[in-house]
């Protein structure tokens, strides 16, 4: 076991005095909860709940200076970090060695004689057997005193920080500037420190045995003092700049090789939080929490592939909507600003993409409907084997046979939830539409083909879906003069589904399924047609459309 495993064995296994509401806090809220619970319960929870504490904000404040010291780590300053109690936080790299205190208070500043800041050099009492004694329990005997677990005798190296949310203030009597400018943990400590003179005085342990520092540290108060850094941090009122700059370093060390676009939130921050309490246990304790480089690289991996995930949906919700606005407007630009029914035309088109931007944002994506309107499923390269504008192309042309059968029908079509052929259903009939356009210009028997092909592998649901609706499939950029008019096409799936009970019926999925196969191109002929002249045009396509169902078999 090496020196580092050595001193981890040795702290973890101390036996430390615990504050009853910290570990009722741990116990009721802590143990065996998800990360999403616990940092839920960090960030939420009022603090009249916590028992009188401010713990709320100040539980939640030693989280984030645990992650400060976390990215230390990462950056290899350290090779652990150790929270213990969630009140201490302990780092080390190799023998070299950092103790820890947080301490919060709602106010900025605080004289050093006022409480909290008396708590430096504070000692309580305690009576055994009728002797009443000085306890060796202010925060400046916490921190030396663990001096203990890695003796300078053994060659280590030790370090002690108070991290205070707070300044604090000297008094004529009492001036602790010498510490709070000792960010190198080699301050020479003066006899007449103020400071010095109050640790320096008689002390005893819990059970009333007197304390020597010489005896139980082997190194002088004077010498321990010196190596005391009482370091001010942000105040908690200022907890949103601590949060955000911390995300903003994370920023750096996850995202550094991808560019700007991608940015770290608050809720992974309390990802990260969750997880150090639930993820990093050492020995299954929940209580003591060791955390590696190993451990919370793994963590932050999570991270960071949650954070680009994100990052691309609002990347491609951005671009949908964009290009479903220039492909609407390129639209409306192919009708003759003089046509007599251009309003009519402006109003149906302008309620269409109304309705594509509401799809869009509540997670509808541009890439699956041209996916799914060329080849029939998501798994497919299609979308990036066009171009930009052959993309947009191929949207208008969808677009505007949309906006046919919407006027022709006198009814909204809104997408089907089946996932193979791109579908739209009329929400006033049982009508059910599907979209398919060759990726090369071919003759029917090529697309009956290709539609067939995406049939039989789609899934069994999207066929019993349309056994009870009158269903028609528009075909587009083709290229065979004969296909003038629809067609009545017979669908039938290659699975079998076995009904117990009906093993000799015809199975459920061998119900053929009819459509009306439709001439997407005459379709749009026709509707040109109807704009150059002054009947009314809806019920022009209604009359059209009529034509077009029930076609010859």
């Amino acid at each position: 076991m090496d020196n580092r495993d050595q001193i981890i064995e040795h702290y973890l296994s101390n036996e430390i005095d615990k504050d009853d509401v910290r570990q009722t806090l741990l116990d009721t809220e802590i143990k065996n909860k998800s990360s999403e619970e616990i940092a839920t319960y960090l960030t939420s929870i009022p603090p009249e709940e916590m028992g009188g504490l401010t713990a709320i904000s100040g539980f939640y404040y030693q989280f984030l200076v645990t992650i400060e010291y976390v990215l230390k780590m990462i950056e290899g300053k350290w090779d652990y970090v150790i929270m213990e109690h969630h009140d201490d936080v302990v780092v080390g790299k190799e023998n070299h060695i950092r103790f820890i205190q947080v301490k919060t208070s709602e106010k900025v500043k605080v004289d050093v004689t006022a409480s909290p800041a008396s708590g430096l050099y504070s000692r309580g009492s305690k009576t055994i057997d009728g002797t009443t004694f000085k306890r060796n329990n202010c925060w400046v005997d916490k921190l030396i005193s663990n001096a203990e677990k890695a003796p300078i005798i053994e060659d280590f190296k030790t370090e002690f920080q108070l991290y205070a949310s707070y300044h604090f203030i000297k008094t004529r009597d009492y001036d602790f500037d010498i510490y709070t400018d000792n960010k190198d943990f080699d301050k020479a400590i003066p006899p007449e420190d103020k400071l010095f003179e109050k640790i320096s005085e008689p002390v005893c342990d819990k059970d009333g045995v007197p304390y020597s520092y010489e005896e139980h540290c082997g190194e002088s108060i004077n010498q321990l003092l010196s190596r005391l850094y009482i370091h001010t941090g942000l105040s908690l009122n200022k907890m949103e700049l601590f949060k955000h700059d911390l995300c903003m370093k994370l920023n750096n060390l996850l995202f550094k090789d991808i560019g700007p676009g991608i940015t770290m939130q608050v809720e992974d921050l309390h990802m990260l939080i969750g997880h150090l309490c639930t993820k990093c246990t050492y020995k299954n304790n929940p209580e003591l929490l060791l955390i590696t480089r190993e451990s919370v690289e793994q963590i932050l991996s999570e991270i960071r592939t949650r954070s680009i995930a994100a990052a691309s949906i609002a990347t491609n919700k951005h671009d949908s909507i964009q290009v479903t606005k220039r492909v609407i407007e390129e639209l409306l630009g192919e009708f003759d600003e003089d046509s007599n029914h251009i309003d009519f035309i402006r109003d149906r088109i302008y309620t269409y993409r109304d309705y594509l931007l509401e799809w869009i944002s509540t997670g509808g994506d541009i890439r699956p409907i041209i996916e799914r309107y060329i080849d029939g499923t998501t798994r497919t390269a299609i979308y990036s084997q066009l171009t930009a504008k052959n993309r947009e192309d191929r949207l208008q042309e969808l677009f505007c046979v949309v906006l046919i059968l919407i006027i022709g029908r006198d009814s909204f079509l809104q997408f089907t939830n089946n996932t193979g052929l791109l579908s739209k259903e009329c929400n006033k009939t049982k009508q059910i539409f599907s979209f398919f356009s060759l990726k090369k210009k071919k003759k029917l028997t090529v697309g009956l083909q290709k539609l067939e092909s995406i049939i039989h592998s789609g899934d069994l649901e999207d066929h019993l879906f349309l056994i009870d609706k009158e269903y028609s499939i528009v075909i587009q950029n083709y290229n065979d003069r004969e296909f003038d008019s629809s067609r009545k096409w017979e669908i039938n799936a290659r699975n079998d589904l076995e009904v117990e009970g009906f093993e000799n019926e015809t199975k459920l999925n061998k119900v053929p399924v009819t459509a009306n196969i439709v001439p997407g191109e005459m379709l749009k002929a026709d509707f040109l047609d109807c704009l150059e002249q002054e009947t009314d045009i809806q019920e022009n396509l209604k009359s059209i459309w009529g034509n077009y169902q029930g076609g010859t078999n």
